[in-house]
């Protein structure tokens, strides 16, 4: 008896429910732990000899024949089985099980018995399908962008990318063991770069962004920029992400102007000395023409460049392959805030100005992104009436400078980095943060603060501000009224 007990109580502590069954059309229980109640809703006296229930009856109809098959291939080949399945529990709900189990012969080598253990891993499978779900949203968000994303390996292989960058490198073969080298991509004299890029990301150096000439699937050539980051999964370096911008647009204006400029030296040298005056004038003109239009460009490009900080883009990637694991529907929605942001810089790119409310809308979706990047490192706090909602502003600029403040400040749980943002009696927002100056090397270039600077005059006379105390960095761009106000006025 005491034995019995000691076997009976580490059945019942077993992960799943054990059971000895004969192999008929039902499954009939000679034993089966109280652990089936926990899976199924019914007792284990339910199924002993079929007395209220079958067992083969819980077993969901579209995998009967599965278990069939499984059990009858295993037990004629005299071998363990192990396999899942669904069962209908007693509320009607679907469970899923985990089934291990093997037969047992008799002297003559005749089957008399399965003996086995069923585990509920319902959980598990809930699980994997949100990863899954996660997955593929992550994998549709990749397919909106119009730059080539990839994953390398730690061998320069391309083992990810998403539809613009299959395009580029073309499709990606079944074999794992013939997948595409990205150097192939490459012409022959920047691969040396390209590998010394590659070795300092596979030993956690961060690489500046390069220019490169890529070679098209078509074989036509195309100057690119790369930005990458290594990829890390548990502490370790596996491999290599980024995503590649085509800059023919910005190599052709540069030739452009080239250009120009030669043709003006041209057209100089070939002057009379008794026009040299009018020569000089002419000059000057055209310098200062040339020189709007380089800024224009610049300008232009500059605003293009900064909308979408493909450093940010990288850090939110990493952090959302993070989620995926560990909180599935977290990373929904980071994954749906994320490409809030990318759609608005898409729709609002080419404009000039957008209402201080829509600007808003997409500035709560970006700042839900550092709040999930940063945890509590940093603070912002927005106190706006909304009398102020049509006015207009520059699309993305408040965006920039939090950006600044982000990059050239170092801050912690302890010591966040705060921001204010307010309209003052001058109608100007307002963006102050306070100063923990990052220690580094690199001098500060001011070309995002510039951009603005140029972006407001192409619009209005108005001058945003920029002011840098001993405590706090306050940056002030001027609200511009709205045809709606001008005419409530």
């Amino acid at each position: 008896n005491e034995s019995r007990e000691q076997l009976k109580s580490i059945l019942t502590n077993l992960a799943g429910a054990a059971y000895r069954c004969y192999l008929d059309e039902n499954y009939t229980m000679k034993y089966i732990s109280e652990k089936i109640f926990d899976i199924s809703g019914y007792h284990a006296s339910d199924f002993i000899e079929n007395d209220k229930i079958n067992f083969a009856s819980i077993i969901h109809p579209d995998d009967w024949e599965l278990c069939r098959n499984n059990i009858i291939e295993a037990t004629n080949k005299k071998k363990h089985y192990e396999f899942e399945y669904r069962l209908i529990h007693k509320n009607g709900l679907v469970v899923w099980v985990n089934e291990n189990g093997k037969g047992i012969y008799n002297q003559q080598g005749k089957l008399e018995f399965l003996d086995g253990i069923i585990i509920d891993i319902t959980r598990r499978k809930e699980a994997e399908s949100a990863a899954a779900e996660s997955e593929r949203n992550f994998k549709e968000m990749m397919d909106l962008l119009p730059q080539p994303v990839f994953e390398l390996d730690l061998q320069g292989n391309v083992v990810f990318g998403n539809k613009a960058g299959y395009a580029f490198f073309g499709p990606q073969p079944d074999d794992p063991t013939k997948r595409l080298s990205a150097l192939n991509c490459f012409i022959e004299e920047d691969r040396p770069r390209i590998i010394e890029n590659f070795k300092k990301s596979t030993q956690g150096i961060l690489t500046e962004p390069s220019e490169f000439t890529a070679i098209k699937i078509d074989g036509t050539l195309c100057p690119v920029m790369v930005f990458g980051n290594p990829i890390l999964r548990n502490g370790e370096i596996v491999g290599r992400r980024g995503i590649i911008v085509d800059i023919s647009e910005r190599k052709k204006q540069e030739e452009i102007l080239l250009k120009a400029k030669e043709d003006l030296e041209r057209i100089n040298n070939t002057l009379e000395q008794n026009v040299a005056e009018r020569t000089k004038q002419l000059t000057e003109a055209n310098t200062q023409l040339l020189k709007v239009q380089k800024e224009n460009l610049q300008s232009q490009f500059e605003v293009l460049k900064q909308q979408v900080n493909p450093h940010f883009l990288f850090n939110s990637l990493n952090v959302l392959t993070s989620l995926i694991k560990v909180d599935p529907d977290l990373a929904e929605s980071f994954t749906e805030r994320l490409s809030k942001v990318y759609r608005y810089v898409l729709e609002n790119k080419e404009k000039d100005l957008v209402s201080l409310s829509t600007e808003l809308e997409f500035l709560n979706a970006y700042l839900f992104l550092l709040e999930i990047r940063f945890m509590k490192k940093l603070f912002i706090e927005i106190k706006i009436d909304k009398v102020y909602y049509d006015y207009l502003i520059l699309p993305i600029a408040i965006q920039l400078i939090i950006e600044n403040a982000i990059k050239h400040n170092t801050f912690s749980k302890a010591q966040p980095l705060k921001i204010e943002i307010f309209v003052d009696d001058q109608q100007r927002l307002n963006i102050i943060n306070n100063l923990n100056v990052r220690e580094t090397k690199l001098v500060s270039t001011g070309v995002g603060l510039e951009n603005i600077n140029r972006r407001y005059a192409l619009v209005s006379d108005q001058k945003p501000e920029f002011i840098k105390t001993t405590e706090h960095f306050i940056a002030k761009l001027p609200l511009l009224k709205s045809e709606k106000i001008e005419t409530e006025l």
